[in-house]
């Protein structure tokens, strides 16, 4: 999953691209491109990596790319089984910020899309109903004419400007800053904690990974993503926690050893540290949300 940057093939003759993909899992590159994404997850759950990021996602979702952000869907380990059945559907938009003309953002009219563009590089996730105009206007643009699909994608752009109910994703500079600082040692490092955080993780087995000292490499990891290599192996493992909890199979000292976590007590502490809850309150919490839903 090491980080590249992708230049997507454009279709001929047209200015914007949509597509949808169906498959057995998500699970593709740690990457970024030069075109802003909207991604609408229609079947499929498991943690996406957006910048600094790292949270669920589930049928539904529906998350604004922009230029440059690192990203990853990665399904959950039940896709992965090969005698499993299940499927991952989603809407995946791709277009240039200036698709319209570099000049169109500065018209009064087009201010909130403006505004739009210019947060999408910390990635918005919205919280929308199956039944969103956007989410319909999705599914209408993957068999309609190029013309017709220009028109729509500047409605729903505007549309998706007047949401108040999103989320912003990454830290504010992340986009620019993984860019700018961009490292094949970074993306070395991310590649072997997301494929081993299930494990005991050592320094020295990442310095070695990185070719430096273990002193150097923590040094080099916060000057990079300004966060420390434990800092980052906590929200992966973390994350991962969320959702076995959710899922409500195992109990939470078998989730703590699930995670890579050898004691109970560090592994309740950088859980409320992370997500401002319990692990036994977040399953509570989420647990009457489902009921409320259901009702």
């Amino acid at each position: 999953m090491q980080a590249q940057y992708f230049k997507l093939t454009k279709q001929v003759h047209q200015s914007i691209s949509i597509r949808k993909d169906t498959r057995t899992a998500f699970y593709d590159h740690w990457h970024y491109h030069s075109e802003l994404e909207l991604v609408y997850i229609i079947q499929g759950e498991g943690t996406r990596f957006i910048g600094d990021d790292i949270s669920r996602f589930g049928s539904g979702d529906l998350v604004l790319l922009g230029v440059g952000l690192p990203h990853v869907w990665k399904s959950d380990d039940s896709y992965f089984d090969h005698n499993s059945r299940k499927k991952v559907s989603a809407i995946v938009l791709h277009f240039g910020q200036d698709f319209l003309g570099p000049d169109l953002w500065e018209l009064p009219e087009m201010a909130p899309i403006k505004k739009l563009l210019e947060l999408s590089p910390r990635g918005i996730s919205y919280h929308l109903p199956e039944g969103h105009p956007v989410k319909r206007k999705l599914r209408k643009m993957i068999d309609q004419q190029p013309f017709d699909r220009l028109t729509h994608l500047l409605t729903m752009l505007h549309k998706l400007a007047q949401v108040e109910n999103h989320t912003i994703l990454s830290g504010i500079p992340f986009a620019d800053h993984y860019q700018k600082h961009h490292s094949k040692r970074i993306d070395k490092i991310y590649d072997y904690i997301l494929t081993n955080f299930e494990k005991e993780i050592k320094l020295e087995e990442l310095a070695l990974l990185a070719n430096m000292t273990p002193a150097s490499l923590c040094r080099f990891f916060r000057q990079k993503t300004r966060k420390s290599v434990s800092e980052f192996i906590n929200e992966v493992r973390v994350g991962f926690a969320c959702k076995l909890l959710i899922e409500g199979n195992l109990s939470i000292s078998e989730i703590c050893f699930r995670c890579g976590y050898n004691n109970l007590s560090y592994f309740n502490r950088q859980f409320k540290k992370i997500i401002g809850l319990t692990p036994g309150n977040y399953q509570k919490k989420k647990s009457l949300f489902e009921e409320e839903k259901q009702a």
